[in-house]
């Protein structure tokens, strides 16, 4: 473990606040030689009681004095959610320094970040010159304190923090190769140092293939080749990269594209025009070539089914998590299955922007139908999502059909084909979700309901402006329960409505009606906005259309990735 520095080191006091008893507490002289340790740990997803959490942090108290642990275990009510967070600051003796790291090596831990300082000394210096005496602390809820230390240690900011991913068995990932005839491979070329950034997936049987693509004007030669190959109807696998989007790269891009589809389909015995290529990443760099031959040589040599996870980390760019669903039904008396991955983060704004986003299905469904299922589809999910307000120039949508699950083929007008399209509609509604929760830098997931508008158009127009207004996503943000800035993006659209009669809900919070804020209480606002999730609903009272958008919050995290990461 590294001494935190001096620049490490008051950023985190910045973020607890402490009062002069805690300042008071670190800096006194114990018996035997001591450190200022502090820990950030998140569980995993192995199930964590909080019975064992509680034990825990008596085994840590053991060791010495805590001095602030957020949350207190002991005053969490209910059960524990999913990848919790802890944070703890605690003096211990020198001597227990490996054993009180070794506590966190637990099998519910998922990952483990530890700090510490011994110059006492130093500490003086930097509480006076954080909070001086005569200024009192303000009293702040724990989880505002515990999403600032957050913030600043998932960020990175200080690379003398010391980071333990722990080792846990993981499930193989089954997603796109759940429907069966499908394999998929990922492998590291060399376009990413040391990280998987080439994958394949192909399907062993003939298929229908769709697809929907990025409207910035400026789109990647991928998204031509791939949009030409589409239109000769056979279409069978897809070759995508990471770390390179080859847009903004003129004729010599558009013939590397055209090679990876040669290249690939010379190593999956194929014809180029069966292949579809993507590429994501930095933009107006050409790509390295012999790296490119050399991952889709090895990956071919790697197709698997039910491993998918190294196909979902090749596609991931600024991906936090890997992103797939799943969906089994019955089609004529035969089990089908759909599958989903998507990698996307950033620059997502609907229009079928910044992100790619593979479907997989063993339904046998006529070429127009699947088509027409996936545009509804599109249009009804991933074209409702914004992160940032920004459209890629590479990103797509491609969904295979097989038929190997041998159902009667199944057209538009087949009694069961708004049953296939309810289902492709959940399975990407639950990958949008999944992408909005992975927004760069985002704390919060954000679904934007706008009710009873005119029409659709003035429903959609609404809560995209309101998901993509800055000031409500910072405010977001910092829990701030600020109406204002709502109202003020419903004010500046085109939709059709009478201002008196609009209605706006903050997680159910009636805050706004008859051109006024309601008496609402602001502490119960902001404490529900404490939630991973928050809910803006708008009602506009001009008609019978609804729609949702989802969204995240603004974070620091977002400035910081998106300053240091070459678009």
């Amino acid at each position: 473990m590294a001494e935190m520095t001096h620049t490490a080191l008051a950023s985190i006091l910045r973020c607890l606040n402490l009062s002069s008893s805690d300042k008071i507490r670190i800096l006194s002289e114990k018996e035997v030689p001591s450190t200022v340790f502090a820990a950030f740990f998140r569980l995993g997803a192995q199930p964590a009681t909080k019975d064992e959490v509680i034990g825990l942090f008596e085994e840590l108290s053991e060791f010495g004095e805590c001095i602030r642990a957020l949350p207190d275990p002991l005053k969490i009510e209910g059960a524990l959610d999913p990848s919790q967070d802890f944070f703890l600051v605690a003096i211990i003796p020198q001597s227990e320094r490996t054993t009180f790291h070794s506590l966190f090596t637990r099998p519910w831990i998922e990952r483990f970040t530890t700090t510490e300082c011994l110059d006492r000394s130093e500490l003086s210096r930097i509480f006076t010159e954080i909070n001086p005496a005569e200024l009192k602390p303000v009293e702040e809820a724990p989880e505002i304190l515990l999403d600032r230390v957050r913030s600043f240690i998932l960020s990175g900011a200080e690379s003398t923090m010391t980071e333990t991913q722990n080792s846990h068995p993981v499930d193989p990932l089954i997603a796109l190769t759940l429907p069966e005839g499908f394999r998929a491979s990922g492998v590291a070329s060399g376009i990413k140092p040391g990280k998987k950034d080439l994958g394949i997936l192909i399907s062993d049987l003939p298929c229908h293939t769709a697809g929907r693509f990025t409207q910035n004007r400026f789109c990647s030669a991928p998204v031509l080749i791939s949009k030409e190959h589409l239109r000769n109807g056979d279409v069978r696998a897809v070759v995508v990269n990471s770390g390179n989007s080859n847009a903004a790269t003129g004729a010599q891009g558009y013939r590397d594209a055209r090679i990876m589809a040669e290249l690939a389909a010379q190593a999956v015995s194929l014809e180029p025009s069966q292949i579809a290529v993507c590429s994501t990443g930095v933009i107006g760099r050409f790509l390295p070539m012999e790296r490119v031959e050399f991952g889709i040589r090895e990956a071919s040599q790697k197709l698997q089914r039910h491993h998918d996870e190294d196909f979902l980390e090749a596609i991931m760019t600024t991906d936090a998590v890997m992103k797939s669903s799943t969906r089994s039904f019955q089609l004529g008396g035969k089990t089908v299955h759909i599958g989903g991955v998507t990698k996307g983060a950033g620059m997502i704004h609907p229009n079928m922007a910044t992100m790619l986003a593979f479907l997989t299905t063993d339904a046998a469904i006529r070429p127009a139908a699947l088509d027409l299922s996936l545009g509804l589809v599109v249009q009804e999910t991933f074209n409702c999502l914004t992160v940032d307000g920004d459209t890629s120039t590479s990103d797509s949508v491609l969904l295979f059909a097989n038929g190997a699950a041998g159902n009667e083929e199944i057209g538009v007008d087949h009694p069961e084909y708004g049953l296939f399209v309810a289902e492709l509609r959940a399975l990407c509604q639950d990958l949008v979700r999944q992408m909005a929760r992975d927004g760069e830098g985002a704390t919060h997931l954000v679904q934007v309901v706008c009710d009873n508008a005119f029409s659709r158009n003035d429903a959609l127009e609404v809560a995209k402006t309101i998901s993509g207004s800055l000031l409500v996503k910072t405010a977001l943000f910092g829990r701030d329960p600020n109406w204002g800035r709502i109202i003020c993006a419903v004010g500046n659209t085109s939709a059709r409505y009478q201002p008196e009669a609009v209605r706006l809900w903050m997680n159910g919070l009636l805050l706004f009606e008859n051109g006024m804020a309601t008496d609402f209480n602001l502490k119960d606002v902001a404490q529900s906005m404490a939630a991973e999730e928050i809910e803006i609903r708008v009602d506009l009272a001009a008609g019978p259309f609804s729609l949702t958008v989802y969204t995240c919050d603004l974070t620091y995290d977002y400035v910081r990735i998106n300053a240091e990461y070459t678009t």
